[in-house]
């Protein structure tokens, strides 16, 4: 029994290897064929553990950077922190777990099949998207976003999303399985005319040059260090570095200037300091769309958005949107009416209410869908800002919470999936980094440094 397990705790291990960082994409191929080999022969209580045990130790390591952050800004005790990341990590694994289960349970593994392996591929698939639907949904890295590094090997997702990539992937890995136990090298050429089909097409699909961009811009990574920009007298602060950027900018003439979530840590509109902005904004004689907290008086009362506002030198505002699905117990706490007690338990948790609009704003003739923070890990929010007509992506995110960690490659390239999944271009700006600009082939046409101030200009 113990190589089983230690099989399962591979394919763990394999899986996280698999993504950003290091991203050694290649492994995703293989990663789940130890755990498909351990569960042989199991049924399926055996076979629902040794998935449980390979998703907990692939979402722990995955998502270790999730414990800093309780420490650092949530005020848990490491051993609290360690213990929650472990339990968000086994939640999250049940849903990788029972498509083996019952894969185990039919006894796909005993007799394994082409039509097995379809079984399973789609089982493991709405596993994936059952784990990011609902309000508590975190669709953060399904399988397919392992290729993310790779463009040449996206262009299913342009048609399947990222699941239909999570489809082909959990398929390859199952035949490969099938060609280990039945000892059918054909199975292993299969795969590798597979592939090598999809990278052709992406080949063939992906033009030299990028298309045009349909909006000049400039986007600024202010480097403010989460630590203090929330401290008081750092409002005024965070304003006049942002200006003080944003001037530099201006010798690329740019059409818009971008700044990140929360880039301003006042309260908009009923700070003092709005009168300063818009004179810095009318000054700088170019719009300005930039992340700040936002109330809204409603007849129940004030309430709080983590909101994106489009500001014109003029004074006039092009366009908000206030972020739609919000972290729970980051920005909210769910299910604070019935349970109290929650509260408790995330103290440092904001007190934010979802947005209901489109997502969409026009400025200089140019719709723009927007996306807030984790946002963008839902492929379904990107395709609804198209679906209301946005010609380009824009991903406005803090990321100053994770430090150097590898959530912020992996935050990043899940922006090179929806700008694949959309067919636009995709610009994300961060406080601290990745920033960057994606075409819609998945390409990185110009990527920021992390840790640092940095400003980045595009060309129509």
């Amino acid at each position: 029994m113990i190589y089983r397990l230690l099989a399962a705790i591979l394919t763990g291990i394999l899986l996280t290897l698999s993504f950003p960082a290091p991203a050694f994409y290649p492994l995703v191929f293989v990663a789940l064929v130890p755990l498909f080999l351990a569960v042989k022969g199991q049924g399926w209580p055996r076979a629902f553990g040794l998935a449980l045990l390979s998703g907990t130790v692939h979402l722990a390591t995955l998502l270790y950077w999730l414990a800093g952050v309780m420490h650092r800004f949530g005020g848990f005790p490491w051993p609290a922190a360690v213990s929650l990341l472990f339990l968000l990590a086994l939640y999250l694994s049940l849903f990788m777990a029972l498509p083996v289960a019952l894969g185990g349970w039919r006894n796909i593994f005993e007799r394994p099949s082409l039509r097995a392996s379809l079984w399973m591929a789609l089982s493991w698939t709405l596993g994936e998207i059952l784990r990011g639907a609902g309000s508590l949904g975190f669709p953060w890295d399904p399988l397919g976003a392992a290729l993310a590094p790779a463009p040449h090997l996206l262009r299913p997702a342009a048609y399947l999303t990222v699941y239909g990539l999570s489809f082909l992937l959990v398929g390859t890995n199952f035949l490969i399985f099938m060609a280990c136990t039945r000892r059918r090298g054909v199975l292993l050429l299969a795969v590798v005319f597979l592939w090598l089909g999809v990278y052709v097409w992406g080949l063939m699909a992906i033009p030299r040059h990028p298309p045009s961009l349909p909006l000049s811009l400039c986007l600024v990574q202010g480097n403010v260090p989460q630590e203090i920009k929330w401290n008081p007298g750092e409002d005024r602060r965070n304003l006049y570095h942002y200006l003080s950027l944003s001037r530099k900018a201006l010798s690329a003439n740019p059409r818009l200037i971008v700044w990140p979530e929360t880039a301003l840590t006042f309260v908009y509109p009923v700070s003092p300091l709005v009168q300063t902005l818009r004179k810095g904004v009318r000054e700088l004689g170019v719009p300005v769309l930039f992340g700040v907290p936002r109330v809204e008086r409603t007849l129940s009362g004030w309430r709080l958005k983590n909101s994106a506002v489009a500001l014109a030198p003029s004074g006039e505002v092009l366009g908000l949107y206030d972020k739609e699905h919000l972290v729970p117990f980051g920005e909210y706490v769910p299910l604070v009416r019935w349970f109290p007690w929650l509260r408790k338990l995330a103290v440092a948790s904001g007190n934010y209410a979802p947005g209901t609009g489109p997502g969409v704003i026009r400025i200089r003739g140019v719709r723009l869908g927007l996306l807030i923070c984790f946002e963008n890990a839902f492929p379904f929010l990107a395709r609804k800002r198209v679906r209301e007509g946005a010609d380009l992506l824009v991903v406005l995110t803090n990321d100053a919470w994770f430090g150097s960690s590898a959530a912020l490659p992996q935050h990043f390239y899940q922006s090179v999936l929806r700008a694949v999944e959309t067919r636009r271009y995709v610009l994300q700006v961060a406080n601290t980094g990745i920033s960057g600009l994606i075409d819609p082939y998945g390409r990185i046409l110009s990527r920021g440094p992390i840790n640092r101030e940095w400003i980045g200009c595009w060309k129509r």
